[in-house]
């Protein structure tokens, strides 16, 4: 398999070998552990990177055992592709909530009105980041949200895998359950870079 999965994190919140165990055999596999932000550590592991594809996979989650087969398959013919996801809910005793977006191919438009597309379910061709460059070091959150928008806002064609290809984990360690403050900083966050494409 041509396909570099890289995991960007400050630490192991606990489900990191679980994320691991789930790449599969053939995979080039890129623990991109920093003191940075997702962005900072992410980028500096790009220079690394073998494959043609490129997968992004945080710590706590994991990939479905089709995942990259089926993505590789969704991805002839576009520079970078999204699916569904599976939300895992520990607390809720393994529940698992399907995602499904509601706009297969979004249009920049789109996604500047909605995010329909799940960050733990993208794939990329290599020359994306070739082209464009990393993820924006400055955003602290949706650093991904950017960057599909650059991508589309650069003429990149986006396709959809209508599978499951990833179990994202909802718990109370994520930084998108933290305070007030922080969802209020998000928003913010959220808004400056829509404006940046408008």
């Amino acid at each position: 398999m041509d396909v570099t999965v890289i995991i960007p994190f400050k630490e192991d919140r606990g489900w990191l070998d679980q994320a691991i165990d789930s790449v599969p055999i053939g995979c080039q596999l890129i623990l991109a552990k920093g003191d940075g932000n997702k962005s900072q550590n992410f980028n500096k592991v790009l220079g690394q990177v073998r494959g043609d594809f490129i997968r992004v996979l945080d710590e706590d989650d994991m990939l479905t055992e089709n995942c990259i087969e089926d993505s590789l398959r969704a991805i002839e013919g576009y520079d970078f592709i999204h699916g569904n996801a599976l939300q895992m809910y520990d607390s809720g005793h393994g529940r698992l909530i399907p995602y499904i977006p509601p706009i297969t191919h979004p249009t920049l438009l789109d996604l500047i009105n909605k995010n329909v597309i799940h960050n733990m379910t993208t794939m990329y061709r290599r020359e994306v980041f070739e082209k464009l460059g990393g993820y924006d070091e400055s955003l602290k959150w949706a650093e991904d949200y950017d960057f599909h928008l650059r991508c589309l806002a650069k003429g990149m064609k986006i396709g959809y895998c209508n599978s499951f290809l990833c179990y994202y984990r909802m718990h109370e360690k994520q930084i998108t359950t933290l305070t007030f403050q922080h969802q209020k900083d998000k928003q913010l966050n959220r808004q400056l870079i829509q404006s940046r494409y408008d």
